[in-house]
């Protein structure tokens, strides 16, 4: 009995050895370790961002339902963007004090009627939230009577 029980203890000390290796080999390959001289190691602050983002919505101002390919772009950048099929669009953009976005209707009525061109500037603060963007159907009378108003 004596010796089933010495080799009893052995075999568990051997599985204990085993388990805590195969634990420290499975956390090692799940999280990895990074070179110390990387930045956002262990330690420190994590390395500074270079980007944002800006999403949003675009809506008509009466129906109050999705716009579909309205032309989003961001000036003196070549960032552009079209609304999908629920009137969201999306962007990753390097950091700057302040953008300025423009949306045009580029389809003309196809997509629901002519919206009027609108622009809006955000500043960087301001990136982290969702856009809710109304736009007017462009009904065409300030042109004309514009237009009237030159001829008298």
């Amino acid at each position: 009995m004596k010796i089933f029980e010495r080799g009893r203890k052995i075999l568990r000390m051997i599985f204990r050895g085993m388990s805590v290796s195969v634990v420290s080999l499975i956390l090692q390959a799940c999280y990895d370790t990074m070179p110390p001289d990387e930045q956002g190691g262990a330690y420190g602050m994590p390395p500074p961002r270079k980007e944002t983002s800006i999403y949003g919505q675009v809506v008509a101002k009466e129906t109050e339902k999705p716009i579909f390919g309205i032309k989003i772009s961001v000036e003196k950048t070549e960032y552009w963007d079209y609304t999908n099929k629920d009137g969201w669009f999306y962007f990753w953009l390097p950091i700057r004090e302040d953008y300025k976005l423009k949306f045009e209707d580029v389809d003309g009525s196809y997509h629901g009627g002519l919206f009027k061109e609108q622009t809006l500037t955000l500043n960087q603060g301001n990136t982290y939230y969702d856009l809710l963007i109304s736009m007017d159907i462009d009904t065409g009378t300030e042109t004309e009577t514009e237009t009237e108003t030159d001829e008298e």
